[in-house]
């Protein structure tokens, strides 16, 4: 019985986070309120407050949400390449980008959230928290990736990785942002490309460049 319980609060739980998700994405943050979330979900007004304490909450809970699913994502593409591919960080970062490509397209709610998030995050500290948190993650792996490229010829050696790392995250958010407004209107794969540089020779092996 008790675990019964459980995943029915559980399934209440995401019941409420998903009715929260379609209010963001319909109405956006500020004009959505958790009577809002409880009417949408079928729920009293109380209910959200149950696994939710605020507001904020819920929308810290699903932009996490985005994190994790990405994070999922990426394991799995990055999992699909070949040994030769996976010693190339150009081939990597190219996999990566479509990567989430594929997941700004089947979670197109979720991407409306993210995009939105970076914007209050100026505003409600609640939100700038995770915000910072997840940036500074995404930052110190791509830099990684842009250093074992420099080291091994792929970019130049004079290639700032923290910067390079930032330029490459600006450009994939800036790609979701034009997603939303225009989905379909450009190929993520070729975006990837052209992130990674193109192609070229380095070593008598073939690498993105």
């Amino acid at each position: 019985m008790p675990r019964l319980a459980a995943e029915a609060r559980e399934a209440r739980r995401e019941h409420i986070l998903s009715a929260a998700l379609r209010c963001f994405a319909r109405r956006g943050y500020h004009a959505t309120t958790v009577d809002d979330i409880a009417a949408e979900a079928g729920v009293s007004k109380g209910a959200p407050y149950v696994y939710f304490e605020s507001k904020e909450a819920l929308f810290r809970t699903l932009y996490e949400t985005w994190d994790c699913g990405l994070s999922d994502r990426l394991e799995a593409a990055l999992a699909g390449l070949d040994d030769r591919a996976r010693r190339s960080p150009r081939r990597v970062l190219i996999a990566v980008v479509t990567a989430v490509g594929d997941h700004v397209a089947e979670q197109a709610d979720l991407c409306r959230v993210l995009i939105e998030a970076r914007t209050q995050a100026a505003y409600t500290e609640a939100v700038a928290e995770v915000v910072r948190a997840s940036q500074a993650r995404a930052q110190s792996r791509m830099a990684r990736l842009v250093e074992a490229g420099v080291a091994r010829g792929e970019w130049p050696p004079d290639t700032d990785p923290e910067a390079h790392a930032r330029l490459i995250l600006a450009a994939i958010h800036g790609l979701m942002a034009e997603w939303h407004l225009r989905p379909g209107s450009f190929s993520w794969p070729e975006m990837a490309r052209l992130l990674a540089g193109g192609w070229s020779w380095t070593g008598g092996e073939e690498v993105p460049r």
